[in-house]
């Protein structure tokens, strides 16, 4: 009896080893994201940003979604874009317009959802315009803001540090 219990204790140990664990996931998705903005924007504007995605491994789906807060209106009709079977290194740009609604600053959150042979993971970033100097960051670093997407999932943003 005892001599089974230790083969599969051993057994177990053994599938254990060759199980990957949690802390060896990737964190973000295997894409880096790029954009251009012009350097003025001032309320009431309307400008055009291109979104750069470069895929940093081969990719089978790119999802993007796009969501505006805090001062921003998006006006282009499209708030997800796909993209299939990129190749490691392959770019793909995405043309979007929005406008500045609020008197200081607004931001465009970018999801990039991608799916690999093995997982799937999303990466996020905001994108600032207007004012987004010293002071307005200053400002909104005590006010963190909740909201609910158009798909209804409620997001608590909190201002990071800049990079």
């Amino acid at each position: 009896m005892r001599g089974t219990e230790t083969v599969t204790l051993f057994i177990y140990f053994m599938f254990l080893c060759l199980v990957p664990t949690v802390l060896e996931a990737k964190t973000t998705a295997p894409v880096t994201i790029e954009y251009t903005v012009p350097k003025t924007v001032q309320t009431g504007d309307t400008v055009s940003t291109v979104i750069y995605f470069i895929a940093q491994t081969d990719l089978e789906v790119l999802k993007i979604s796009l969501e505006p807060y805090r001062g921003l209106k998006l006006l282009s009709k499209k708030k997800e874009t796909f993209f299939f079977d990129l190749k490691k290194g392959e770019r793909r740009d995405l043309e979007i317009e929005i406008q500045l609604t609020d008197p200081e600053i607004g931001y465009l959150s970018v999801f990039a959802t991608t799916e690999t042979m093995r997982s799937t993971s999303t990466k996020s970033i905001a994108i600032p315009y207007g004012a987004a100097g010293v002071l307005t960051r200053e400002k909104l670093k005590s006010s963190n803001s909740a909201f609910k997407r158009s798909e209804g999932e409620a997001l608590i943003l909190m201002p990071g540090d800049p990079r």
